[in-house]
C-alpha cells in the first residue's frame, strides 16, 4: 500500500514539476508532428499519409465550398481527388515535455521547442527554435540566413526535418502515370525495387582502376532521377510555335481563346500565348481534356505541335513544397533545390558489384559518391574540377553471404552530407552561399501575382535540369534496391512577410525566432506582430510521442459505439 502511495506521488511529482503532456491540435509541425488529422492511403499508390482538418489562425485561404474536406491529394504519386469524407478525425500528436530544460541551457538552433505564445500565455505552441539573440536573419528561397550566411543543419536535424517525396515502393496503377526514375539498360523495376545487372569489367573503362577518376562512371548503369508531375503545379513551361505564317497563328489562337470560354474557368488562367515571342506557355500541368480540345481546335500545324510538346514538357517540374496534409488549404507551391537520397543496395557474394555510385547536384555542379565495394573505401568527388575532396573507408556489413549498404546523401542548405550505414562518413563539403545569391536564383518569392515572364521559364527549366544529374549507378554487379527514398528539406515560405523576409530581422536579446516546420500554414515569428518569444515564455522540450490513439469503433448490443485505439506505430522520440 505504501509503495502503491509513493508511487502516485512520484508521478504526480513529475508531472508536476518535470514532465508535463501537451496535446497538438494544428499542423504547424506536419509532417514531423501532427495536430487533427485524418489518415489517408491513397487508392492509386497506396501511400499512407496525414491529411489535416485544423489549422493555425494564420491561414486564410481554408476552402469554404463545403466539399473541401472529402478531397485529398497524395504526396507521392500525385493522385487527386481522393476522397476522404468518410474517414475519421484522429487526434493529434501528444507530446511529453521536459519541463525546465531551458532553466539550465540556452536553446540551440533547430530544436524543437514548447513555450506560451507571447500574444496568449495561456495557449502552448511548438515549433522550431531558428533564431537566437542578437542574430540577423533573413528569409530568402525557402532558405535561413543567419548573419548573411546560409544556416546549415547537422545529420541528426537534416532526418528529422526532411519530407517524404517518392518512395518506389509505392507506385500508381494507373496507365497515364509515369515512375520518377529514368533506366539505362541492366535495370529492372518490379514489386517496388530496382534491379541491375551491370557485370561490365570496369577494367577496360579508361581510368577504371583509380578512385579518383571520373571517367569510371561511364562504365556503370545509371538509375536518373527526372521529377514527372501528374496534374497541378504552379511551374511555367513554354513551346515555341514555329512554321507557319505568325498572322495565321495569331488568328488561330484568337479563336481557340474564344472556345476556352466554354471550358473550365481556369483553363483561361493557365494557358497564354506570346504574340512577341511566338510561344505558347502554361502554367502547370495540361490537363488531359484541355489537351483533346486544344488539337480539335487549332487550325495550324505549328500551334497544334506547340500543344503536343507543351502537354508532355508539362509533367516534368522541379520538386515543390507541396503537402498532402495541407490538401484543405489553397497555397502556393514554390520550387525547392535541397534534396536528400537515402538507398539501401543489396547483394551476394556471387554477385558483388565492383562500385555504386551517388551523383547530387547543387547549383550547376554535380558531385560524386564513389564507394570501392571490394576495397570498402569511398571517395568524394567535385565533378566540376574532377577532384577528389573528401575520401574514407567503411565496413560493409553481411549475413552469410549476403551484403547490405545503406547510402544517404543530400544537398541541403548548400552542403553535400554523406552517411554511409547510418553513420556520417566525412566532413560535410560547404559551397559559400549568401543572401544576394539566393535571391538571384529564386524563381519565385511566394508573391500571389507568380510572374510568368520568360526569365522564370528559363530557371525554372535549369532547376529541372538541375535536378535530373540525380542518379545512382552500379557497375560490375547484380544489386537489388530495397528502398530507393527521396526527400526534400523544410521550405521556409514568406507568410504575411511581416519579419526577415522582405528585409532583414534582428532577434532582441532575450528573446527568440521560431518557425513551423509545414511554413505554409504556420503561424510564427514571420507572421506576428511581435516576431520574437521570450525565454521566460519557453515551457521546455518535447521528447517523445507518447499515448497516441486512433479512431475505431466497438459494437455492443448491435449498437456500434466510437472507441480511441493504442496507436504505437506513432510513438517516437523528437530530436
Amino acid at each position: 500500500m505504501e509503495l502503491s502511495i509513493l508511487f502516485v506521488m512520484a508521478i504526480i511529482l513529475l508531472r508536476g514539476f518535470i514532465l508535463e503532456g501537451y496535446l497538438i491540435s494544428t499542423g504547424s509541425m506536419a509532417p514531423g508532428l501532427l495536430g487533427l488529422h485524418k489518415r489517408i492511403s491513397c487508392p492509386s499508390c497506396g501511400y499512407s499519409f496525414a491529411f489535416g482538418v485544423t489549422f493555425d489562425e494564420s491561414t486564410e485561404q481554408v476552402e469554404d465550398d463545403g466539399l473541401s474536406d472529402r478531397y485529398a491529394t497524395c504526396p507521392n504519386c500525385g493522385q487527386t481527388n481522393i476522397n476522404v469524407h468518410a474517414v475519421p478525425v484522429n487526434h493529434g500528436d501528444q507530446l511529453l515535455v521536459h519541463k525546465g530544460t531551458f532553466d539550465f541551457r540556452a536553446p540551440r538552433r533547430w530544436e524543437t521547442v514548447v513555450f506560451r505564445n507571447p500574444a496568449s500565455p495561456g495557449e502552448a505552441y511548438v515549433k522550431r527554435i531558428t533564431g537566437l539573440p542578437g542574430e540577423t536573419l533573413r528569409i530568402v528561397d525557402g532558405d535561413l540566413f543567419v548573419n548573411g550566411s546560409i544556416a546549415r543543419k547537422d545529420l541528426a536535424t537534416m532526418r528529422d526535418m526532411r519530407i517524404p517525396v517518392f518512395d518506389p515502393a509505392h507506385t500508381s496503377d494507373a496507365d497515364e502515370w509515369q515512375l520518377p526514375w529514368q533506366t539505362d539498360s541492366g535495370w529492372v523495376f518490379s514489386d517496388g525495387h530496382f534491379r541491375c545487372d551491370c557485370r561490365t569489367d570496369i577494367s577496360d573503362v579508361p581510368g577504371g582502376n583509380s578512385l579518383s577518376a571520373t571517367d569510371s562512371e561511364s562504365g556503370a548503369c545509371w538509375l536518373k532521377f527526372h521529377y514527372w508531375r501528374w496534374a497541378g503545379g504552379s511551374h511555367v513551361c513554354e513551346a515555341p510555335v514555329i512554321g507557319d505564317p505568325q498572322d495565321a497563328v495569331e488568328a488561330d489562337w484568337l479563336q481557340i481563346r474564344e472556345q476556352l470560354k466554354s471550358r473550365p474557368a481556369a483553363w483561361a488562367t493557365l494557358l497564354d500565348f506570346d504574340t512577341d515571342r511566338q510561344v505558347l506557355r502554361l502554367r502547370g500541368v495540361m490537363p488531359y481534356q484541355m489537351q483533346q480540345d486544344l488539337l480539335a481546335w487549332a487550325a495550324t500545324d505549328s500551334l497544334r505541335n506547340a500543344v503536343y510538346r507543351l502537354g508532355a514538357t508539362s509533367h516534368l517540374c522541379p520538386v515543390t513544397d507541396r503537402y498532402g496534409y495541407n490538401s484543405l488549404v489553397s497555397s502556393p507551391e514554390l520550387p525547392i533545390h535541397d534534396l536528400m537520397i537515402d538507398v539501401q543496395a543489396a547483394w551476394s557474394d556471387d554477385s558483388a558489384p565492383e562500385r555504386i555510385f551517388v551523383r547530387m547536384p547543387l547549383k550547376s555542379n554535380t558531385w560524386l559518391l564513389i564507394l570501392d565495394i571490394a576495397h570498402q573505401s569511398a571517395a568524394l568527388i567535385d565533378s566540376e574540377t574532377r577532384s577528389v575532396v573528401r575520401k574514407h573507408s567503411f565496413t560493409l556489413p553481411s549475413s552469410g553471404t549476403a551484403h547490405k549498404l545503406r547510402i544517404e546523401m543530400s544537398n541541403f542548405d548548400r552542403r553535400i552530407t554523406v552517411a554511409v550505414n547510418g553513420h556520417q562518413l566525412f566532413e560535410p563539403v560547404d559551397v559559400e552561399f549568401c543572401v544576394r545569391q539566393a535571391e538571384d536564383e529564386r524563381i519565385s518569392d511566394g508573391s500571389a501575382d507568380f510572374s510568368v515572364s520568360s526569365d522564370v521559364v528559363l530557371r525554372t527549366a535549369e532547376r529541372v535540369t538541375q535536378q535530373n544529374r540525380l542518379a545512382v549507378g552500379v557497375s560490375g554487379g547484380e544489386v537489388t534496391l530495397e528502398s530507393l527514398q527521396l526527400f526534400r528539406d523544410v521550405h521556409y515560405t514568406p507568410g504575411r512577410r511581416r519579419h526577415a523576409v522582405d528585409e532583414s530581422y534582428t532577434v532582441p536579446e532575450g528573446q527568440y525566432f521560431v518557425q513551423g516546420d509545414n511554413s505554409p500554414v504556420s503561424s510564427d515569428s514571420r507572421n506576428w506582430p511581435d516576431a520574437g518569444v521570450p525565454h521566460h515564455l519557453l515551457v521546455g522540450k518535447p521528447f517523445i510521442v507518447h499515448l497516441p490513439s486512433r479512431p475505431g469503433r466497438v459494437t455492443l448490443g448491435g449498437v456500434q459505439l466510437p472507441i480511441r485505439l493504442p496507436d504505437f506505430g506513432r510513438i517516437r522520440r523528437i530530436h
